[in-house]
């Protein structure tokens, strides 16, 4: 390219914007560059690494336009109700965005009283982020610490910007992008939950289901209850290995609940099709779980926990007219917490004990009276879970007896064992086996939802081999996935830059109005 071309250029380019005549030479410069590549591949690694330096020159550009014309203005007195008279211009502070680093000059204004801070009228105009990282830098960082490890977040955010963000820069970014979730998810007000199409007289049936999964912990991060069990352990008996009841590591338990409407089949299910099913053979149309909402709490109890889904229902179904379902695994601390809930807030609830726990006991009691690989027991299964599936626990209870009573274990061993805690098992359960009224309304009888929300809320991410958490970020990331999964977290993120807005600038000063100037 002529040297009187490029001079041109730039002299058109600056009547356009002041300043702007060096990045269009350099705009044109990398497309004679681009022109001479000989592949696709050299093309876009030219233009994308030094287009990134002329697109963080534009903003750069922008920035030093708003800084010349910015207004010192007449008063500026802090929350402190100190009043900061002396103004000065040129204080600079370097932002990294997603382009590189770009220098943020603005007016400074100071009181001369000791303690009393200069205040940056421009800062808040710009809600320049305090931690040096642009909001959507730290979006962007955000998004992939959430989704994988802080490593592979750390070759993503460099490969897609340009810009090396260290992991304790990651980590730190995540934790703070998740200082508002917990008032997000407990607080904000949501819209009406859509009804699928259905008239208003046919309300959706509305379902409650929690479970935990274990995460592994740094020490300091275990429960007092299970600290105070590790303290109690024998000490390690050989220099090597590890003895009983010396397992290295801990967990703690993430509970995670998701509240979600029931759009019953078309035709109920009949406890034949459930069981009758040969290998391969389409499943027939079940009910289909719609408009989920989720929770993952690592710094919570169950109680607590189980409080918020019942909050979320309560957003949903504010008068308790609509059929509410508790599916659960069977842990008696878990039911009796869904049972006191309930009742505190007056909520008529059916609780039902996931079928798939149910037919697994069978199967245990099952391996008791037949041989090994006995084609038979497959049978004597799909039997009596027909048998439960048509509302006969009591029945079932009394087959088991009577096999035992015919053929009886060796007292002590595992089967005698197994035997006795199906038993116990299916009695205790069975006010919570009324499978026959749960078919015929068209509800979920398994807790599909909340075991695929376990593997792909928690354990996809949290756990990823040799992962040890701390309780903040833990809970930070557990929060962030939850919230991607409920589909907020656009909305979320809007918010929680206007709470870091509000925390960080509008809250420093007496009258924010004086801003806007």
């Amino acid at each position: 390219m002529e040297e009187y071309g490029l001079d041109v250029l730039a002299a058109s380019a600056d009547a356009v914007v002041a300043g702007l005549g060096p990045l269009a030479v350099q705009l044109a410069g990398l497309a004679v560059q681009a022109g001479r590549a000989v592949t696709l591949d050299a093309m876009e690694v030219l233009v994308t690494g030094q287009g990134r330096d002329l697109l963080c020159g534009l903003v750069q550009l922008s920035l030093d336009g708003q800084a010349e014309r910015e207004v010192r203005l007449p008063q500026v007195t802090g929350a402190d109700g100190v009043r900061r008279a002396r103004a000065g211009r040129g204080h600079a502070r370097t932002v990294v965005t997603r382009l590189g680093k770009v220098a943020v000059r603005r007016i400074g204004y100071r009181s001369g009283v000791k303690g009393a801070g200069s205040l940056f009228p421009r800062d808040a105009v710009l809600n320049l982020p305090p931690c040096g990282y642009s909001w959507a830098l730290q979006r962007l960082a955000e998004m992939a610490c959430r989704s994988g490890s802080y490593e592979q977040a750390h070759e993503f955010v460099l490969a897609a910007t340009g810009v090396s963000v260290g992991r304790r820069q990651l980590e730190q970014i995540t934790m703070a992008a998740a200082a508002d979730a917990e008032r997000f998810c407990r607080d904000r007000d949501r819209d009406a939950v859509p009804q699928a199409g259905q008239e208003e007289e046919e309300l959706l049936p509305l379902v409650i289901s929690a479970d935990g999964k274990g995460v592994a912990m740094r020490p300091e991060a275990r429960r007092p209850e299970t600290a105070r069990k590790a303290g109690r352990r024998p000490e390690q008996a050989f220099g090597k290995r590890l003895g009983t009841g010396q397992k290295s590591g801990c967990k703690r338990i993430a509970e995670t609940g998701v509240v979600f409407d029931v759009l019953p089949p078309e035709e109920p299910r009949t406890p034949e099709q459930i069981m009758g099913r040969a290998p391969g053979q389409a499943a027939p149309e079940g009910p289909r779980a719609v408009n989920r909402w989720y929770i993952a709490e690592i710094t919570a109890s169950c109680a607590e926990t189980i409080a918020m889904l019942f909050d979320e229902a309560e957003r949903r179904d504010h008068g308790h007219a609509r059929p509410w379902i508790a599916l659960a695994d069977g842990a008696n601390h878990q039911i009796d917490v869904i049972t006191a809930e309930a009742a505190a807030r007056d909520v008529k609830l059916t609780i039902l004990i996931d079928f798939i726990h149910v037919i697994e006991y069978l199967w245990k009691a099952a391996w008791c009276f037949h041989p090994a690989r006995d084609p038979a027991a497959e049978d004597w299964v799909t039997a009596q879970g027909l048998a439960i599936l048509h509302g006969q626990v009591t029945q079932v209870i009394s087959t088991i007896s009577a096999l035992a009573a015919a053929d009886p274990p060796r007292p002590g061993s595992e089967h005698a064992k197994i035997i006795r805690t199906t038993l116990h098992y299916l009695d205790a359960k069975q006010p919570y086996l009324d499978y026959p009224a749960a078919l015929a309304n068209g509800w979920p009888i398994a807790t599909g939802v909340i075991e695929g929300a376990c593997r792909h809320l928690i354990q996809d991410r949290m756990g990823i081999t040799g992962a040890r958490w701390g309780l903040q970020g833990a809970q930070a990331i557990l929060w962030l996935r939850a919230i991607a999964a409920n589909g907020d977290i656009d909305a979320y993120w809007d918010w929680h830059i206007s709470q870091e807005h509000q925390r960080n600038h509008l809250s420093r000063y007496q009258d924010s109005l004086t801003l806007a100037a």
